[in-house]
């Protein structure tokens, strides 16, 4: 049981005092990077998707 005691120990000294936190501007930006990326990224997805439905639509209905 020692030695989980000393881990956590451990860990806890390491969080507070080795870890170099992003401030909250820093977090912020990040944050706003990221969520502007997801957003193109889902529209490219999109635009990718319509494409491909339209070709097939049009392949399946040049069939009959």
């Amino acid at each position: 049981m020692a030695g989980v005691a000393e881990y956590i120990k451990e860990s806890y000294i390491e969080l507070t005092e080795k870890v170099t936190w992003p401030t909250w501007r820093e977090l912020q930006n990040s944050a706003i990077l990221v969520l502007v990326a997801a957003m193109i990224i889902a529209m490219v997805i999109f635009g990718m998707d319509q494409i491909i439905g339209y070709l097939l639509n049009q392949f399946y209905t040049s069939l009959t």
